[in-house]
């Protein structure tokens, strides 16, 4: 499927030739971050504890939270952004599979979670979409963690997993319509430097607000 094919994109797309893919251009520009993200939110290991895991779902359910009231905040705010919203971007939100999750495994909690104040600059559609391709993309590496975090300690998306489950089987098919959007919209030379400096700014405020170290087992 192509990009103009999408629907609602057939008299909408503005593409011109870029100048280079923006998916190129964000996968080479965020690699260091993408790894020190990854470094610092490491599932992978089989001594895995149920405290460091439910700490680490406390701390993207503060930071996705209001990342994402932000997200279709800016992108309903810019032309052609509810359009993209009703058609493509609905359905993306992360942040209630955390509450699920958060609800099986918080059961005697009560005080609420910190919420991060420190997010990325989303100037625009071409931002919010650099944006978009960081937690995106992080649904293709969830798939990884699930399968470790149900190895490790014998959870699935209806015991503590839901997040990191994503979309699943269509996890493939969600993340070739979110390229065919980017790469239809972000196309300019400077509509690729907001897209990449949102996905840089993301990467880094995930990063800082995720290592605060997790409390004692409780």
């Amino acid at each position: 499927m192509t990009a103009t094919s999408l629907p609602g994109f057939e008299a909408t797309s503005h593409r011109p030739d870029p100048v280079r893919n923006i998916l190129v251009e964000l996968r080479e520009r965020t690699r260091v971050e993408h790894a020190a993200i990854e470094r610092a939110l490491d599932l992978s290991s089989d001594a895995l504890t149920l405290a460091t895991y439910r700490h680490t779902l406390e701390r993207l359910y503060g930071y996705y939270c209001p990342l994402e009231a932000q997200l279709h905040r800016s992108v309903g705010l810019a032309e052609h952004g509810r359009e993209l919203i009703g058609r493509e971007l609905i359905g993306r939100e992360k942040t209630p599979w955390l509450v699920q999750d958060l609800g099986v495994l918080r059961t005697h909690a009560s005080a609420p979670l910190p919420m991060c104040h420190e997010l990325p600059t989303l100037d625009g559609l071409s931002a919010a979409l650099g944006c978009w391709y960081v937690l995106e993309g992080a649904s293709l590496g969830g798939q990884i963690i699930s399968r470790q975090v149900r190895a490790s300690l014998g959870m699935t998306g209806e015991t503590g997993a839901r997040f990191f489950q994503g979309y699943a089987e269509r996890t493939g098919e969600m993340w070739k319509r979110f390229r065919a959007v980017l790469t239809a919209w972000v196309v300019t030379p400077e509509e690729q430097e907001r897209s990449i400096r949102a996905a840089l700014g993301t990467f880094r405020t995930l990063r800082r607000w995720c290592r605060q170290e997790p409390a004692d087992d409780r």
